[in-house]
């Protein structure tokens, strides 16, 4: 009785830890949402730079790479310049749209869509395909 008792113990707490992972997603879950994380915090750090809303009328640079377009941004700019993609190390996708329109980019490993309701600044994301997610940005409504 007691040896039953001990493998039907045995199956549910096994069961459950299964379980558990399941639904949590387990380690390579956790890292891929961490890696989305990081990406997110770059694409605003870059969305940061991009608005430079102490020189509002200055044309977007023609490369992203140009960190000398906005004195002063954050000193983590020329991390997330020479980093890029914390997977993959390729620099995200920067789009000039216009003189003062843009978007930048980057292809997140989970669910976009989950990403963008998860963030407090949705009005400045979209989202593309193949779970790119957008950061736009149109510095002619910033002007003062």
């Amino acid at each position: 009785m007691n040896k039953l008792l001990l493998i039907c113990m045995s199956v549910l707490v096994g069961g459950a830890i299964i379980g558990g992972l399941v639904v949590v997603g387990g380690p390579q879950h956790a890292r891929l949402a961490q890696q989305d994380s990081q990406r997110l915090s770059d694409l605003r750090t870059l969305h940061t730079h991009l608005m430079c809303l102490g020189h509002p009328r200055k044309p977007l640079p023609q490369a992203l790479a140009d960190d000398s377009y906005c004195p002063g941004t954050r000193s983590g700019l020329r991390d997330v310049l020479t980093q890029g993609d914390p997977a993959t190390g390729a620099p995200y996708a920067y789009h000039r749209l216009s003189d003062t329109a843009f978007e930048v980019c980057a292809t997140l490993a989970l669910d976009p869509a989950e990403a963008r309701k998860a963030a407090f600044d949705q009005d400045t994301i979209a989202l593309r395909a193949n779970h790119t997610l957008c950061f736009i940005g149109d510095r002619a409504g910033s002007v003062n």
